[in-house]
């Protein structure tokens, strides 16, 4: 008589199962973008010290051509910012914000 293998007995008797609709990819991708995200949040970057740096490090006749890059990423995140989806997003936040303070003072009342 052969064992049984581990891993059915785990899932035989444990709430360890195999996701169906699991994805390793899009997981990997989720964690990556995740930690990405942190390092950013972590750098404290902001738009003067990029450019700052960049006329720190290059000369005159490099910066001209990265100044109108430098315009291009900025005109493309303006459109980012001013897109309705944006705006939405933007007034959610004030709806809960107000709702918010709403609770608070209600919740001083009791």
């Amino acid at each position: 008589m052969t064992l049984p293998r581990l891993t059915g007995a785990l899932r035989s008797f444990s709430n360890v199962t195999k996701q169906d609709n699991y994805n390793e990819e899009v997981a990997d991708l989720k964690k990556k973008r995740s930690k990405l995200h942190e390092q950013i949040v972590g750098l404290d970057l902001t738009w003067k010290k990029i450019v700052k740096f960049l006329n720190e490090k290059l000369e005159k006749s490099e910066m001209q051509s990265i100044n109108e890059d430098l315009k291009d990423i900025l005109q493309a995140a303006k459109q980012i910012g001013d897109s309705p989806f944006q705006k939405q997003r933007l007034d959610r936040e004030k709806e809960n914000e107000k709702m918010s303070r709403a609770y608070e003072r209600f919740e001083g009342l009791r």
